[in-house]
């Protein structure tokens, strides 16, 4: 059986305490991303993989975050790694980034995602074997391991010379030949020359940008800068060195300002500004997080 809860839902914490209290057997809480083009989260891996080989023993509760201002602010997964784990603050962590599988409502086993759904999938169905007889191990041969590196590109052989090389030609500027695509250009004075034409922006000159933004300039062209991007620390309002917990305090009360509710009587240019900042609050939170955990 999956459920499947949304931030966006004002009552998301409360029933995700609900499904935890309320389940017996093994139950799995995982959070997810979604978006208006992406499959509902039960319909997509491994979820529905488990579902359809150990349904009958796993209940599935999916916590969904939209990306919405409305619930933005709110942190179900959080609240919950802070209930079961409140003596560990590495196992809550891991606990909101990871594969919760409980028992009866209590805590048995956190597995770290991997990056892949099918990778996951081993991993879960180990853990899952671990704890009841009804979930058969996953083959130890098909385990996910390190993947080595690809073989950086050789480059390729220059073709053997035959005989003593020949002394270089003096140039003439018959042997010039015409960039491609660029001929001899008429008007209405005349023939003209093509070295007459103008090039194109960004063409062989030094200092020039190309016209295609994912296209990579030449080397010895210089690319305009980008405008310098603002420090998370410094947007968020944290010294560096604080620890996780009260970071995690710091970013929740800054967040809790551009709630919906509190800036729904302004006028639609505000409400958009406050919509705009609580995204740049969250990204720069997502930043300063990973920070911390790999610092920890």
């Amino acid at each position: 059986m999956q459920f499947v809860l949304f931030f966006s839902d004002k009552n998301v914490r409360e029933q995700l305490f609900a499904r935890v209290d309320g389940t017996r057997g093994l139950l799995l809480v995982a959070g997810v991303r979604h978006g208006p083009a992406m499959r509902s989260p039960e319909q997509r891996e491994p979820f529905v993989t488990l579902e359809f080989l150990h349904g009958s023993v796993l209940t599935q509760v999916l916590v969904a975050d939209e990306g919405t201002a409305e619930g933005m602010w709110r942190d179900p997964l959080g609240d919950l790694a802070d209930r079961l784990y409140p003596d560990s603050k590495e196992d809550a962590y891991a606990m909101t980034n990871g594969y919760l599988l409980l028992e009866d409502g209590a805590p048995r086993a956190v597995v770290r995602k991997q990056g892949l759904p099918a990778e996951d999938l081993w991993f879960l169905e180990e853990a899952l074997s671990r704890l009841t007889p009804r979930v058969p191990p996953p083959d130890p041969t098909r385990r996910p391991g390190k993947r080595k590196p690809e073989p950086a590109p050789r480059a390729p052989r220059r073709p053997a010379s035959h005989g003593a090389p020949r002394p270089p030609r003096e140039p003439d500027w018959r042997d010039r030949t015409e960039p491609q695509g660029r001929g001899r250009v008429e008007d209405s004075q005349g023939p003209g020359d093509w070295r007459d034409r103008t090039e194109p922006q960004g063409w062989g000159r030094v200092g020039g940008e190309a016209e295609d933004p994912e296209t990579t300039p030449p080397r010895g062209t210089r690319v305009a800068a980008s405008a310098p991007r603002k420090d998370a620390w410094t947007l968020l309002g944290i010294a560096r060195g604080t620890a996780l917990d009260e970071a995690r305090k710091a970013f929740r009360t800054l967040i809790s300002g551009y709630h919906p509710d509190k800036v729904a009587h302004l006028a639609p240019e505000f409400r958009e500004l406050a919509e705009r900042r609580t995204r740049e609050i969250l990204e720069a939170w997502e930043e300063v997080e990973r920070e911390l955990k790999d610092a920890g």
